[in-house]
């Protein structure tokens, strides 16, 4: 089990590293080419910046605790990533609704924008997820 620890907190680390590095190309990506190709008059780069920040957060405290579950408690791991896309997606409608209240002139844009960033947020977890079940598994 030590082993297997070592190598799931070295996945942890790479993946905030990772995470960090793709939520802020993404928003690079979809800010500039917001702007570039004038596809809307005002881009909402500040509530975008907030809310990719958001998932950054979200992000690192859900893969703290998943870590915590390998540790104490595996058989709870079905329950967690359920209740992690659960979460995750009132959480994005919460961001979402938020961001409509607030700004209604950027809407559009905010929202298109804040999908492309949960789309990849959600490939890129998943992604770590099951190249962590893969080393669970090989050690049993």
């Amino acid at each position: 089990m030590k082993i297997q620890m070592d190598k799931i907190y070295r996945a942890r680390k790479y993946y905030f590293i990772g995470m960090v590095l793709m939520v802020l190309a993404g928003y690079a990506l979809t800010t500039c080419g917001s702007l570039l190709f004038k596809l809307t008059d005002s881009f909402p780069t500040v509530p975008l910046a907030i809310a990719a920040l958001l998932l950054i957060i979200y992000n690192v405290v859900a893969v703290t605790l998943y870590v915590r579950l390998v540790k104490t408690q595996q058989s709870a791991l079905v329950r967690f990533y359920l209740s992690n896309k659960v979460i995750r997606m009132l959480f994005a409608f919460a961001v979402i609704m938020a961001a409509l209240i607030i700004g209604r002139a950027e809407a559009i844009a905010f929202v298109v924008s804040f999908f492309v960033l949960y789309i990849l947020t959600i490939i890129y977890e998943s992604v770590f997820f099951v190249q962590i079940e893969k080393k669970i598994n090989e050690n049993k």
